[in-house]
């Protein structure tokens, strides 16, 4: 990020709010270049991908997600959810 840049957000929104955009901003660059669990290659020249694509950082470890495992672990979720409020009603 450029001097300007980040001058202009320190004034609009705080030197914190500055910092972790900045933050934000270097973790792209060690972002994975294939999804996590099903190694599909990302492409980050691709709106599409994106824009569509999950990222999720936890402490030091960055992890990419594609649309279809992230739809795949929605499906796994609501399933349990599903049978945890059957067994509820029992």
């Amino acid at each position: 990020m450029n001097r300007k840049t980040r001058r202009h957000i320190e004034k609009t929104m705080g030197e914190e709010t500055s910092n972790n955009f900045a933050e934000k901003i270097s973790q792209f660059e060690r972002l994975p270049e294939q999804c996590t669990t099903c190694q599909n290659s990302f492409d980050k020249q691709n709106k599409d991908m994106v824009q569509s694509w999950q990222v999720v950082v936890r402490q030091e470890t960055i992890r990419l997600f594609c649309p279809e495992c992230i739809e795949k672990v929605h499906e796994a979720i609501k399933q349990v959810e599903d049978k945890n409020v059957s067994t509820k009603t029992i």
